[in-house]
């Protein structure tokens, strides 16, 4: 077992690729992933088709001291339903305000974090159909954008998702863990 864990946030509509990206590269690299339901069902069918069973729901889950990260695929569908789950809202917030990682990929980041405004000054890039949504002051155009600062990883969409993880594991790890990863994909 790994000393790491990643939360990763899944309900109906999530991006596929975005989500099994995540799950294989942070296994890859020694990083325990856990599959959370935030709709209360282990039933998951991503926005393509693809069928996942969660590890566990929402309303069962309780932090640990090695959940270090938390993720949030994209996907229209998904990025509106994390957008309207309350209890899902107070773990993000507890996740920032114990510096955890939080990472958000394509629709999520426009939809959900500039939503809310959970981080108001970070650096963030999401799917660049969204950018509206995105003060200027927080937008970046880079693909892939970490702020150290806020502990917030961004990713602009599916195409970048592997770079994302990339970027995770050695934020979590270090670079020769990462690399390491890349060279075999």
């Amino acid at each position: 077992m790994s000393q790491y864990s990643v939360v990763l946030c899944v309900t109906n509509g999530v991006e596929d690729i975005e989500t099994v990206t995540s799950i294989d590269i942070l296994t890859r690299s020694n990083i325990n992933v856990i599959t959370l339901s935030t709709n209360n069902q282990h039933k998951i069918q991503c926005a393509y088709g693809t069928n996942l069973y969660s590890n566990i729901l929402l309303q069962d889950y309780q932090v640990q001291n090695n959940h270090i990260a938390i993720i949030l695929p994209g996907g229209l569908q998904a990025a509106e339903h994390f957008t309207k789950n309350k209890i899902l809202l107070s773990y993000i917030n507890f996740f920032k305000k114990t510096q955890r990682i939080i990472g958000a990929i394509c629709a999520t980041p426009a939809i959900f974090l500039a939503t809310h405004n959970i981080f108001p000054t970070a650096k963030m890039t999401s799917y660049i159909g969204l950018k509206h949504l995105v003060s200027d002051i927080q937008w970046s155009d880079e693909p892939v954008v970490w702020d150290v600062q806020n502990k917030l990883l961004t990713a602009q969409s599916v195409k970048h998702a592997i770079n994302f993880n990339l970027k995770l594991v050695n934020i979590i790890l270090n670079n020769n863990v990462s690399s390491k990863i890349k060279s075999v994909l």
